[in-house]
């Protein structure tokens, strides 16, 4: 009674997440991922109209055909996975082919009376169909879904171990698996209506999660060049300032100014063709920001003023040759360019250093441009003016 209990819950289960995802797959009709998830359990939903129906239904249907509705599911819940991983394609033609391999013996097996077998064969299937999804959730390296992305990998892990144990009890040592020990087909039941449950949720929290981080890089990015937007300027500023604080590793901050750069042609354009070039001058740990029209600042962790002096240099040199390769632009396009340093200084903080970066940058603009300067203590007295 306890079993049947479970199955009737677990039947109903599946017809609600049918219509859940049947209206999320509507709704986003541009998005795969929840579609092949509708089709998942509508697959389990078919599976369970057989077993209500199966007093009506030829037998090669009630038993042969519904033996493969659960695999099937399992195997569209790959394709799924593989939607919204974007990888791991080729893998729909192993789940394929175990779909392909099986379904022929489910339908001999159809007729007989040992339904145990062929339940044990099924569990078997739905084992190598979650071993492929798990795999592919550990394999990925997107770090906004890791937290879903174990859960459910782990919920398959056990899923497999328990079908794996039941196809191994029937087709190695020839026995029914809910004889050889009962306790076999309670857990069994029980992790089906688990797996059922989490994976769904499972799913929806992991496109969550993909969602919440691309919002969160749409806060802090800017949508021209792709770099830091003030935000996110901020947000990486104070952080590497903290961690100075703790550490005293030097932390050296770079305000670059295009020269003149208003009067060339197709300024959008270069402005994110100098984005992208400013990414590639820089080390790996510096960050690049965008706060105005040709306006860049540099975050560069672990530099004092004398390696920053050098790399500043390196960087404008580089966009000097950037305007020697593009035919488009009319004028140089040059850079001046100021910057500051913790100096072992205390307390310091992000409004501070700013703004010495940029009294350093009014100083460099005002001595001919196309030059690097560093931010001195005459400079803070001066308190220099920008210029138009």
């Amino acid at each position: 009674m306890l079993i049947n209990a479970i199955l009737l819950i677990q039947d109903v289960q599946l017809l609600c997440f049918t219509i859940i995802f049947g209206f999320v797959a509507l709704q986003r009709r541009d998005d795969p991922t929840p579609r092949w998830l509708f089709y998942s359990f509508l697959a389990n939903a078919a599976g369970a109209l057989f077993d209500f129906s199966s007093g009506h239904l030829p037998g090669w249907i009630a038993r042969g055909v519904n033996l493969e509705m659960i695999p099937l599911s399992y195997a569209l819940i790959n394709f799924a996975v593989i939607q919204f991983m974007h990888r791991f394609k080729r893998t729909q033609w192993g789940a394929w082919a175990i779909l392909l391999a099986t379904l022929p013996v489910f339908l001999k097996w159809s007729g007989n009376a040992e339904h145990w077998r062929g339940d044990a064969l099924q569990d078997g299937t739905i084992a190598l169909e979650v071993v492929i999804t798990g795999v592919i959730l550990l394999w990925s390296k997107e770090k906004a879904t890791l937290y879903p992305r174990v859960l459910m990998s782990f919920f398959l892990l056990a899923f497999f171990c328990v079908e794996g144990l039941r196809a191994w009890v029937a087709l190695v040592i020839g026995q029914n698996p809910d004889v050889w020990s009962s306790n076999l087909e309670f857990v069994s039941s029980v992790s089906y209506v688990v797996s059922t449950s989490v994976l769904p949720l499972a799913f929806v929290w992991m496109m969550a999660s993909r969602l919440q981080a691309e919002l969160t890089r749409e806060t802090i990015l800017d949508p021209l060049t792709m770099v830091l937007n003030r935000r996110g300027l901020r947000q990486v500023l104070e952080k590497e300032l903290a961690r100075y604080a703790r550490y005293q590793h030097p932390l050296s901050l770079a305000v670059v100014d295009l020269d003149h750069f208003k009067q060339l042609n197709d300024t959008h354009g270069h402005v994110a063709g100098v984005a992208e070039l400013l990414t590639k001058l820089v080390r790996k740990t510096d960050a690049v920001a965008r706060i105005g029209g040709e306006e860049f600042v540099l975050v560069l962790p672990h530099t004092d003023d004398v390696s920053a002096k050098i790399l500043l240099d390196r960087v404008r040199e580089g966009l000097e040759k950037f305007s020697g390769k593009t035919a488009a632009l009319t004028l140089p396009v040059t850079a001046s360019i100021g910057f500051s340093g913790t100096r072992k200084r205390k307390d310091i903080e992000v409004k501070a250093i700013m703004r010495e970066a940029d009294l350093a940058l009014y100083r460099a603009k005002r001595t001919g441009r196309n030059c690097v300067a560093a931010f001195t203590s005459e400079d803070e007295r001066a308190a220099i003016e920008p210029l138009g």
